[in-house]
């Protein structure tokens, strides 16, 4: 995920190396592959626009397919094969008919996350009939970027949504009871003064916690000669980054709504979800910015 110049350095190297002709019918051979998956699927982003990126786990749709069509071009060299590929029929083959198990199963039931989860597998084995592994692992990051365009079922987001919107609620609770504010807590439905507030699926924080994943991801990815652990050491801060910047939006969005009355409290709710994807992201920048000191500083101890 995190590769280094050097496997990046070679695999320039090979992209010189292949011949005119190879190119040419590389070229010839993905553009069949590419109006097929687009007649297959576009029945499925049709449905995915008209449902699932309608509601609010699902409106960064549009935006992660972007991004994704702008990685495949963005490395459409290595689409080509090379003299040093070693093509995996038969493990491709595999891939290939277990996604297309998948899509005849959610196009047929109604399951569009079968359905749309489908293209990560087809699209690893048709990449594994061509290139072999090399292909995959030069691809493989804007392959499973795709997971982000796959509709969670309600029964997992239930599964998630409950003991986040609990630990928000509690936390909340606690905080401003500790600093004097008349506050109480039944359930997720916080009563500060005469007012009461639900903590709703929106204040969970778990749309947050989606689309700074997704941006991170790819941030770290393109990021990639930092290293792995500094990678790793991102990703793992996106969690708690997101956690604070919602617990922060409901804090706002309850003292706004205790302190000038129910409409305020109405009219920040429309925009607190803008400010807590930028607070979320500078404080992802800001951890980006201080790893980086600290390995450039190891790095010139190092030097000493």
């Amino acid at each position: 995920m995190f590769g280094g110049s050097s496997a990046q350095h070679q695999r320039q190297l090979r992209q010189t190396a292949v011949p005119a002709p190879v190119a040419a019918s590389a070229l010839g051979l993905w553009w069949p592959i590419i109006a097929g998956f687009v007649l297959m699927y576009g029945p499925t982003y049709f449905d995915l626009a008209r449902t699932f990126w309608r509601q609010e786990y699902g409106a960064h749709g549009p935006v992660i397919l972007a991004i994704v069509l702008w990685l495949l071009w963005r490395q459409r060299r290595d689409f080509t094969p090379t003299a040093f590929d070693r093509p995996m029929p038969r493990t491709g083959a595999v891939l290939i008919v277990g996604a297309l198990f998948l899509y005849v199963m959610g196009r047929t039931q109604g399951l569009l996350v079968f359905e749309a989860g489908s293209q990560i597998p087809l699209l690893f084995g048709l990449i594994l009939l061509v290139r072999g592994a090399e292909g995959a692992r030069t691809l493989w990051f804007p392959l499973a970027y795709l997971l982000f365009l796959v509709p969670w079922p309600g029964s997992l987001l239930d599964a998630l949504l409950l003991p986040l919107k609990q630990f928000v609620s509690v936390v909340v609770d606690e905080l401003l009871y500790a600093l004097g504010y008349p506050i109480a807590r039944s359930g997720v439905v916080l009563t500060i003064g005469p007012y009461q507030l639900l903590i709703a699926n929106a204040c969970a924080g778990l749309n947050s916690m989606i689309a700074l994943t997704a941006v991170g991801s790819v941030f770290v990815y393109l990021a990639g000669f930092h290293g792995r652990l500094m990678g790793w050491l991102l990703l793992i801060g996106l969690f708690p980054v997101a956690l604070v910047a919602n617990l922060l939006r409901v804090i706002v969005l309850v003292l706004t709504t205790y302190h000038f009355g129910d409409a305020a409290g109405q009219r920040f709710h429309d925009i607190a979800g803008y400010l807590e994807i930028a607070f979320a992201f500078g404080a992802f920048m800001a951890l980006y910015t201080l790893l980086l000191r600290n390995v450039e500083q190891r790095v010139n101890r190092g030097f000493r």
